[in-house]
C-alpha cells in the first residue's frame, strides 16, 4: 500500500476538497431562493475544478508538487491569520470601530506577509518567476484556509453568527427586504460570499499582484547584491 505522505500540496488539496464538499451542505441548509442557489452552484463547480486541477498536477507532475511546497507551507502559515481574524469578529465580538481596525490590521498583516514571501522567494532564486508564484500560491493557499473556516462557521458555529450584535442589527435593518427567511439563512450567505472573496479575491488575486510586486523587489535587490 502506498503512503501518500501529507506536505503542503497534499493539506492545501484537501481543504480544497473539504470546501467543496461543504458548499452543498450550506445550500442544503439555508439555501432559500434561486439566487442563493446560483451562487452555492457556481461556488461548487469552481470548487470542483480547483480541486480537481490540483489533483491533477499532483499526479502528472510529483516533483513540481514539492518544489512549490515551500510556497503553498507559507501560505497555509499566514492563513492562520485569517482565521484568527474570523474567530475573533465570530466569538469574540468586537463593537464597531474596533472590527473594522481589527480587519484592516488582520488585511495588512496577511498583506505584508505575502509580499514578504513572495520577495525572499525571489530573492533567494534569483528568479522574478520565482516571486509570482510564491505569491499566486501563497495566496491560494492562505485563501482556501479563510474559506474553509468560514464555511465550517456556517455549518457547525451559526449560533454564535446570529448572536454577534452587529449582525442582529444588520438583519433588523436590511432582513425585511432581503428575501431570506429568517437571520441564520441570511447571514449564511453573507458569510459565505466571504469566504469566497477570501479564496479568490483575498486570496489568489491578492496573492498574485503582490507576488509580481514582490518579485520584483526580490530580484532588483538580488541583482544589486550580485554586483556589489
Amino acid at each position: 500500500m502506498t503512503k501518500v505522505k501529507l506536505s503542503p500540496f497534499v493539506i492545501l488539496l484537501i481543504i480544497s476538497a473539504v470546501n467543496t464538499a461543504l458548499v452543498p451542505a450550506v445550500a442544503a441548509a439555508y439555501g432559500y431562493n434561486a439566487q442563493v442557489l446560483v451562487y452555492s452552484a457556481g461556488a461548487f463547480v469552481f470548487q470542483v475544478v480547483l480541486t480537481g486541477l490540483l489533483w491533477m498536477y499532483m499526479a502528472r507532475n510529483p516533483a513540481g508538487a514539492t518544489l512549490i511546497g515551500g510556497y503553498i507551507r507559507a501560505g497555509l502559515l499566514i492563513g492562520l491569520l485569517w482565521v484568527v481574524e474570523i474567530g475573533i469578529n465570530s466569538i469574540i465580538t468586537p463593537p464597531l470601530p474596533a472590527r473594522d481596525i481589527i480587519d484592516n490590521v488582520f488585511w495588512a498583516a496577511v498583506a505584508v506577509a505575502t509580499l514578504s514571501c513572495a520577495a525572499v522567494f525571489a530573492y533567494r532564486a534569483r528568479r522574478f518567476r520565482a516571486g509570482v508564484l510564491a505569491g499566486a500560491w501563497s495566496g491560494l493557499a492562505s485563501g482556501a484556509v479563510a474559506c474553509c473556516t468560514a464555511l465550517w462557521f456556517i455549518v457547525i458555529a451559526m449560533g454564535l453568527i446570529v448572536r454577534d450584535p452587529l449582525n442582529v442589527a444588520e438583519w433588523a435593518a436590511r432582513g425585511p427586504t432581503s428575501g431570506a427567511p429568517g437571520i441564520a439563512a441570511y447571514f449564511a450567505y453573507e458569510t459565505f460570499l466571504g469566504a469566497f472573496m477570501h479564496l479568490t479575491v483575498l486570496g489568489i488575486g491578492m496573492g498574485t499582484v503582490l507576488g509580481v510586486i514582490g518579485g520584483l523587489i526580490g530580484r532588483m535587490v538580488a541583482t544589486k547584491m550580485t554586483r556589489r
